[in-house]
């Protein structure tokens, strides 16, 4: 991939000398910062704002029972229900007319004080309660909306749990009513006490009505006993049961209870060791096919409620032997391993155990989720041979190291940059030793792309994540002046890096384009000197515009790499954005908890946010004499250009005139004007103001812009936005001649003459 620039740059001559036109030039920002952004659901469930007693009023006044959602910030299943259920509209429409509906985090200090007085006990759970107060019925767990919407109903029937469970203790015992009973307390997380009043049920039954399909599916669902008699009459007649539902139906069963049967030794944090030991002894004479399964599950999960983790490992250690031959369960293994032992010896026997199952994932290639198990599996491998790393807060230190050829007094430092827009922060440095090599450990705070920078002038981006590295410099030893040009200066130490070895030579090489182009040109004797700067111009947009071309190819090439993400937020042009988005829900399964991966996908959802036909985000940022707010929602009903600029950015200066030649023409014809400017000093914003006199409004953007930044995903300036009177984006990037007849079609309806995008480098 690395071509032949040479021949390139003769063919792009030669394309030129027949064909000049002017090209726009635009500062660039490094994206910053990116805060994830939540879509509002229009047609889902209407929360209540208010406190918990001004619920409670609104029920009583209104006549509607409260629903309350009770969560916590932490709990997934509580967020999948809040996305995926909640906002459907058949949902949000049955809720909102029946209900008040009422989100309530159960760790704030009004939800601690709920939480005992519902006595909840996990997470999510949904409670329906009247406007005295009074819990008339729960659903604990995820649900599906039509579940969801069965269960909201019956609540307002009248046959919710409370009323359900008053009736039962009354003594009503009709067949209807029991199954419904049963059903109810399962939904609302006691599945135990199902369990107990399903065997009651059986014991005023005939035992031979099991055989009847209602019957066998109450006894599947809710029977955990093995030694109820109805369980102990299905073993006895398990081969006319077989004949009528199917030997893997019933072999299914009976494994669960056994199971059941088996775990049941553990009390009162004891191990009934002797009475454990009759059980498996009696289940041995059995027949059942899965005796050895079951006796071998119990007798781990004993070994690890007693903490004898040298007998798990050496149960697990046995299992794998007899041939074993499931990944997620020996995975599950190695989990509680990871959790609960400390011992370092036995936590690498797990580890043996994870690398195994990760290799296995080699031998199915074309299976496309094994990329991403491997990559599951080896981490808790990692995990457990690191426990360090099981802390919320523990962030990688990698070790950097290399050489520096030419030592130069007073300035031989290394420093590790983050760069944030044009503003950087150093955030780790070493001293270059005597004999020229230096090493740093670098505790990797956040994963991604920082710079190498050497005697405060030579530097080179990196992939900072778990990946030791080393560079080399050249150095600028005691020469007078510092001469600071772009340079390769290749990574060696980890894939990752590769990714950024790739990257950082394209973009070298198109630097080395650029600085070479002007000189054939300047030598061109027959050509003006005003064509000469329209062909220089020209050319380097060219070179320019082929930096995606090529690393589309590197980013396909290093698709299943974290550092890919480097390459994909170069690539912004649409007709790159399916492929972005393909590689980025790919590397969503390869690091599941990768913050880069996350963040990277943060900001895909936000260029969708404020992308073309989308309503422009709404901010506000504080005018000259600091008296007001303003953003684009001031301006509804007029067709808005909106100029994102800072004073010390020379193209977005060069822009004003035509702003000002564009306000001149339309100004009067509907259209408003309205210049952002993210410069870090306010006196400096000021002073251009002064200097460029723009008669449209103007405001400041705190932070040196870095929320509106992050709202419009831009990362060059000057960035100028139409939006039509209702606030969409209807035209992006348009400078000059491109916003000019934009503003033409959207004021005239005239077709807008072909021009070509602003050219725009991340970098």
């Amino acid at each position: 991939m690395k071509c032949n620039y040479l021949l390139t740059l003769l063919g792009i001559l030669g394309i030129l000398f027949s064909s000049v036109k002017v090209s726009d030039a635009q500062m660039t920002v490094a994206k910053i910062d990116q805060q994830p952004v939540e879509k509002q659901a229009e047609n889902g469930i209407r929360f209540f704002e208010g406190s918990w007693e001004q619920a409670l009023a609104e029920a009583k006044s209104t006549g509607k029972p409260i629903f309350m959602d009770c969560y916590t910030s932490w709990c997934v299943p509580c967020k999948m229900l809040a996305t995926t259920v909640f906002t459907k509209k058949e949902v949000g429409d049955y809720f909102n007319s029946h209900f008040i509906n009422v989100k309530m985090d159960m760790e704030s200090k009004e939800g601690k004080t709920l939480n005992k007085q519902y006595e909840i006990l996990g997470y999510p759970t949904l409670l329906f309660i009247d406007g005295g107060g009074n819990m008339f019925h729960r659903i604990v767990g995820t649900t599906p909306a039509e579940i969801l919407l069965k269960e909201a109903a019956r609540a307002l029937d009248g046959n919710g749990y409370s009323v359900m469970k008053k009736k039962y203790g009354e003594g009503n015992r009709q067949p209807d009513f029991i199954q419904e009973y049963m059903e109810v307390l399962s939904v609302a997380g006691e599945d135990k006490v199902a369990a107990r009043v399903c065997v009651d049920y059986f014991n005023t039954l005939e035992k031979s009505r099991l055989k009847e399909p209602e019957y066998w599916k109450l006894f599947q669902k809710y029977v955990k006993d093995v030694d109820a008699g109805i369980s102990k009459y299905m073993y006895k007649n398990r081969e006319e049961f077989i004949t009528l539902f199917g030997e893997k139906e019933v072999n299914r069963k009976l494994y669960q209870l056994y199971s059941e049967g088996a775990y049941r030794y553990w009390k009162d944090d004891v191990f009934d060791t002797k009475g454990f030991d009759r059980y498996t002894s009696q289940l041995m004479k059995t027949d059942l096919k899965q005796r050895e399964q079951i006796i071998d599950e119990a007798r781990m999960y004993y070994a690890m409620k007693t903490n004898n983790w040298q007998e798990y490992i050496r149960l697990g250690n046995e299992r794998i032997k007899k041939g074993l031959n499931d990944d997620f369960m020996i995975y599950n293994w190695g989990l509680k391993v990871n959790v609960l032992c400390k011992d370092m010896v036995l936590r690498e026997e797990a580890a043996k155990w994870l690398d195994v199952i990760a290799a296995n994932c080699d031998k199915k290639p074309n299976d496309k989720d094994m990329a991403a198990l491997k990559n599951t599996f080896l981490g808790v491998a990692d995990k457990l041979r690191h426990p360090e790393k099981n802390d919320k807060n523990y962030r990688p230190t990698i070790n950097i190291s290399g050489k520096v050829a030419a030592l130069r007094e007073g300035e031989d430092m290394i420093r590790v940059i983050k760069k944030e827009g044009f503003f950087k922060e150093v955030v780790d440095s070493c001293a270059i030793k005597s004999d020229g090599t230096y090493e740093l450990k670098m505790r990797v705070a956040t994963p991604g792309v920082y710079i190498l920078e050497c005697q405060g002038g030579q530097r080179v981006e990196f992939w900072a994540g778990t990946e030791d590295l080393s560079v080399d410099f050249p150095g600028f030893g005691n020469a007078k002046f510092k001469v600071v040009r772009p340079s390769y200066y290749p990574i060696r130490g980890g894939k990752d890096n590769e990714v950024m070895n790739a990257l950082n030579w394209e973009v070298f090489q198109m630097y080395e384009m650029l600085t070479k182009v002007p000189v054939p040109i300047r030598e061109y004797i027959s050509l003006a000197d005003s064509v000469k700067r329209q062909l220089a111009v020209e050319v380097a947009d060219i070179v320019s515009g082929d930096l995606p071309n090529r690393l589309q190819y590197w980013a396909e090439l290093y698709a299943d790499r974290e550092a890919v993400i480097a390459i994909l937020k170069a690539l912004e042009k649409n007709e790159y954005a399916e492929m972005v988005k393909k590689i980025a829900a790919n590397l969503s399964k390869l690091y599941p908890t990768s913050t880069a991966v996350k963040e990277f996908q943060e900001v895909l959802t936000q260029k969708e946010l404020s992308g073309q036909g989308q309503v422009a985000p709404e901010f506000a940022c504080p005018t000259p004499d600091g008296k007001k707010n303003m953003g684009p929602q001031d301006f509804r009903g007029k067709i808005l250009v909106m100029d994102f600029w800072a004073s010390w950015c020379g193209p977005c200066r060069a822009e004003i005139p035509h702003l000002k030649e564009a306000y001149a023409k339309y100004g009067d014809k509907g259209v408003a004007f309205f210049s952002v400017s993210i410069d870090k000093s306010d006196a400096a914003w000021k002073k251009a103001l002064g200097e460029e006199n723009m008669p449209w409004e103007q405001v400041c953007a705190p932070q040196a812009g870095k929320d509106v930044m992050r709202l419009y995903q831009f990362s060059g300036i000057p960035y100028v936005l139409v939006l039509d009177k209702e606030g969409r984006i209807v035209g992006t990037n348009l400078r000059g001649q491109a916003l000019m007849d934009k503003l033409e079609e959207l004021v005239n309806g005239s077709k807008p003459k072909a021009a070509k995008s602003s050219m725009m480098m991340v970098r």
